[in-house]
């Protein structure tokens, strides 16, 4: 395709046109029509969003993991082949998702392997609830039909202590997309630890995450990326929890052999790679305009029309400055002689 998308952003979220993805359930108007401009809000609405957008446009989250996947010319970055082939290896996917594509993609490419993925949904009893939204009545599962042998689903909150296994039980452990989950306080510091823990020695861990501010952005653009990245961060101003971060996360958690870099991905231009973060990026933006209204300098009350032009001013803005957004990544090795935590316990 073209360099270039249309202009015309808002028919991607047209309703009813069985080519394009359906409205947002009626769930995400009644928390939006209630929520208050805090930071607390902004977080609680923007998960909600992100769990209203994978049941809403469960092809198109489908289609970014094989974006990312086609990007980085695999599913992960971390050298765990080898390990990963071996009979018994275990791989923990933490923060799978209700749809679950990552972990079933690579359970089906690792027969071998077992996989276990955590959310802090139950994902297994949400795949089996009839959706009762008339607009969306032919949707019932999330997940495909057949799911591999050696994919298992467990539900709980990683700031939480977690029950996946002893220490020392994982051969791999894979988070993305997590940007809006941990606080980096004092807190995290024990928490990456207690993860690097549960690694076999010789084992690694892999986080992949956005840069919250998008490179070479104009004006309009900048004020979304600023106030989303402004009601994200902790109140006590602690840094945010995405791609510029992740590094330092694995170096704290004691892990040696740490490898990261990062990729820039176009949005709104450069073809099939921009248009769908554009597709995903705009979904998550007008969801959150009640939230990030107050920081856009525009007088009055919030007005969805007015907000919606603003956005798709924005993105034209990314056609005319070429804006871009980094994802890092970045993986550490759980040394073979190891000095975190020589004790079986469970988490």
């Amino acid at each position: 395709m073209g360099n270039q998308v249309s202009k015309r952003k808002k028919k991607v979220v047209k309703k009813g046109d069985s080519t394009q993805p359906q409205e947002p359930r009626s769930s995400q108007a009644s928390i939006m029509t209630t929520l208050e401009s805090t930071q607390a809000a902004a977080v609680t609405l923007l998960e909600c969003t992100m769990l209203g957008l994978s049941r809403q446009y469960v092809e198109q989250v489908q289609e970014l993991h094989y974006l990312f996947k086609h990007v980085f010319q695999r599913n992960c970055m971390a050298p765990v082949d080898t390990l990963l082939t071996a009979r018994g290896a275990q791989c923990l996917d933490i923060g799978c998702g209700p749809t679950a594509t990552w972990i079933i993609d690579m359970a089906k490419e690792y027969p071998m392997t077992e996989f276990t993925g955590l959310d802090i949904l139950d994902v297994e009893a949400l795949n089996t609830c009839t959706d009762t939204d008339s607009d969306n009545d032919n949707i019932t599962s999330l997940l495909p039909r057949h799911i591999p042998s050696n994919c298992h689903f467990k539900q709980g909150n990683v700031l939480e202590t977690i029950d996946v296994g002893l220490v020392g039980s994982f051969d791999h452990i894979y988070q993305r997309f997590m940007f809006n989950v941990y606080p980096m306080d004092d807190t995290m510091k024990p928490k990456f630890k207690e993860l690097a823990d549960l690694l076999k020695p010789g084992g690694y861990m892999e986080f992949i995450e956005p840069d919250m501010m998008p490179k070479q952005a104009g004006p309009k653009y900048t004020l979304l990326a600023k106030a989303l990245y402004d009601r994200i961060k902790p109140m006590n101003n602690q840094a945010v929890f995405h791609g510029p971060t992740i590094k330092q996360c694995l170096v704290e958690a004691d892990l040696e052999d740490i490898q990261s870099d990062y990729t820039s991905l176009p949005i709104c231009w450069g073809g099939y790679v921009g248009k769908m973060l554009y597709e995903t990026t705009v979904s998550i933006l007008i969801k959150l305009g009640p939230v990030l209204w107050p920081a856009l300098d525009i007088d009055g009350e919030y007005d969805e029309q007015t907000y919606t032009d603003f956005v798709d001013q924005a993105f034209d803005e990314c056609v005319e400055y070429k804006t871009y957004v980094n994802f890092h990544w970045a993986y550490g090795k759980r040394p073979v002689v190891d000095t975190v935590n020589k004790e079986g316990l469970t988490f």
